[in-house]
């Protein structure tokens, strides 16, 4: 398993995130893709064995920090600002991990899936305080990723607000996205959560060349593999983990 780095990720800590919560997705994703199987090793490499690819840590990593969870929730919320991705661990649908982007300093935009998304779960997209996004996930890590170029975050942000919330830029949400597994890059409608963030900074930067050439893919976009279609000099630098 050349990908891990047992210094950051035991063998110990993978046997047990294989055998309490690896398994259980991939049974998720072998019932939502049948008709295209994939052998269990397969996936645990599509999905990077559950480690972000830049800092090689587990995305379900322990929670331990010396920082209280006051402490640790005024740090991400005085950290995070438009144009950041944030990835953390629970996913859902077959995909290890969960990604969002902030479409303002105070808002995040995700689209969170949930129960039924096998089928396709209507009017998904949301938009919700940075200070709620936290509180939904301070039981897991959320790192929090910033493009080196603050031009193109700034961009990217606002082509996710209006392609996925409001065409022009309002509070009320007029956009109304179905949460949907497929690999199709192209679409905005039906979506899931890194697809949204991939395609924000790959639609919505301009001339810029920020995302690597999506036509090559062909698969899903798994979120702990984000970091790794950016292209330089455009790299996301890993602010912390909250």
């Amino acid at each position: 398993m050349g990908i891990i780095n047992s210094e950051k990720y035991s063998l110990e800590s993978f046997g047990k995130d294989e055998r309490d919560i690896f398994r259980d997705i991939y049974k998720e994703y072998r019932s939502l893709n049948g008709s295209e199987p994939i052998n269990y090793h397969d996936w645990l490499v599509m999905n990077n064995f559950g480690i972000l690819s830049d800092t090689q840590e587990s995305l379900f990593q322990r929670k331990i920090s010396k920082r209280s969870t006051v402490d640790n929730k005024r740090e991400f919320i005085n950290t995070v600002k438009k144009g950041d991705v944030l990835i953390t661990g629970r996913g859902v649908g077959g995909l290890i991990g969960h990604a969002a982007i902030m479409t303002s300093d105070y808002w995040v935009l995700e689209m969170p899936g949930g129960d039924g998304w096998e089928l396709g779960i209507p009017d998904n997209n949301r938009q919700v305080p940075k200070d709620q996004w936290f509180d939904m996930h301070a039981s897991d890590w959320t790192t929090v990723y910033r493009c080196t170029d603050a031009e193109a975050a700034v961009m990217a942000a606002r082509w996710a607000d209006r392609t996925y919330y409001n065409p022009s830029g309002g509070e009320k949400k007029v956009k109304h996205i179905t949460y949907q597994l497929t690999t199709d890059i192209w679409s905005t409608n039906p979506s899931y959560c890194s697809k949204l963030v991939i395609q924000a900074y790959y639609f919505g930067t301009g001339s810029k060349s920020v995302i690597k050439d999506l036509s090559l893919i062909g698969r899903l976009i798994v979120p702990s593999t984000i970091p790794s279609y950016f292209l330089r000099p455009y790299g996301l630098i890993n602010k912390g983990k909250y």
